[in-house]
């Protein structure tokens, strides 16, 4: 079994570039030949494993000169040039509806990897969500969109799921049950931070991802607001314009931080004694995972779990939209010491499981096993 994975933008060792590039490294065995492909990368990628599609002599030229989609066009024209009949080609989020047409012409198997869930999904929940703001609709999940990726699905042979939820959207949207591999995403575990878990008397919240409407970030503000808790919120990440009215009567409060961009996550979480994320759409956020190597209790929406955090036993899971909820889970997790590190000790058990290099493993038995009952 050969696999050819391409992740059609820049590869840097950071977000979803960082779970491609970890979860087929270890994907790699006597039984699978991995290689995966990038437009161009940073200096740290530079393995037998990984390849550039654009060589670095050519590349500045390339960029200087070309428009972004005329990039992408020759990035998976270049990708398609190294493709035999016999692989499996992984494409990653970003690749053109004709590129999968050529791949499947051409006699490839195909897996999916989505990342979050149903376009039609998200469509319906963002819609409904900026409607509620009164915001004009600028998330970006157009019925083109939704319809294209609906194509690009029923073009391809395997699905990678990474959370029951996302499996649920895709099921709703007539995907077969037979294509989905359930699977979930992971860290490295050089993120595992091992030092005990100290409670603090006044604790800090943090939140880590894109601040805006999907993310539930309006809603996280109003219930700390109104929870009027002994403690300090940390917001990590960059503010999307669509928000930023919304966030404007809330970035003065003298609990409230934020930090726009870090390269520092470990020292981030490593400051902090709860995770919080109350994100109406998602698929398996990486954000999550990383609370778990932190030892950190989550407070969390069943978006923002991920289908890894369980109610009750690492934190707690509540819809975004239940105010009084999300204020008593706040002022519970603020104020009560001990369950706080009831929750630390079963996070940090549990991070264990979703080390990139058993996640990795975990995907290639999926795919093998998928493969021998065809």
């Amino acid at each position: 079994m050969r696999i050819m994975a391409y992740y059609p933008n820049y590869f840097r060792d950071f977000g979803i570039a960082h779970a491609c590039y970890n979860l087929l490294r270890h994907m790699q065995s006597e039984q699978c030949q991995v290689k995966v492909f990038g437009l161009s990368s940073d200096p740290v990628f530079s393995d037998a494993f990984y390849a550039d599609l654009l060589p670095k002599f050519f590349k500045s030229i390339i960029y200087r000169f070309l428009p972004d989609h005329k990039i992408r066009q020759l990035g998976e024209l270049l990708f398609l040039l190294r493709l035999k009949p016999t692989d499996i080609a992984y494409l990653w989020p970003g690749i053109s509806l004709a590129t999968y047409k050529k791949v499947k012409k051409r006699g490839c198997k195909i897996i999916y990897e989505g990342v979050n869930t149903h376009e039609a999904n998200s469509k319906a929940i963002l819609d409904t969500e900026y409607q509620r703001l009164g915001l004009s609709i600028t998330h970006g999940v157009s019925a083109d969109k939704v319809a294209d990726e609906s194509a690009k699905l029923e073009l391809a042979d395997y699905v990678y799921s990474c959370s029951p939820i996302m499996t649920k959207s895709y099921l709703e949207n007539s995907i077969p049950q037979s294509k989905i591999l359930q699977t979930s995403y992971g860290f490295s575990a050089d993120y595992l931070l091992n030092s005990a878990y100290v409670a603090s008397p006044q604790p800090t919240f943090i939140f880590v991802g894109s601040i805006d409407v999907r993310k539930g970030v309006h809603l996280l503000l109003n219930y700390w607001v109104k929870a009027n808790i002994d403690a300090k919120l940390k917001l990590v990440g960059k503010i999307d314009d669509a928000i930023k009215p919304l966030m404007n009567e809330y970035l003065n409060q003298h609990n409230i931080e934020h930090i726009a961009f870090t390269s520092d996550l470990p020292s981030i979480y490593k400051s902090a004694d709860v995770f919080i994320l109350p994100s109406l759409e998602e698929g398996s956020p990486l954000v999550t995972y990383l609370a778990f190597g932190a030892s950190l209790p989550c407070l969390v929406s069943p978006m923002g779990a991920g289908g890894v955090v369980t109610d009750g036993v690492e934190g707690m899971v509540i819809d975004p939209h239940d105010t009084d909820k999300w204020i008593k889970a706040l002022q519970t997790l603020a104020g009560d010491i001990q369950l706080r590190k009831k929750f630390s000790v079963n996070a940090r058990h549990k991070a264990d499981l979703y080390t990139w290099d058993k996640v990795g493993k975990q995907r290639l038995t999926a795919l093998i096993n998928a493969e021998k009952n065809k």
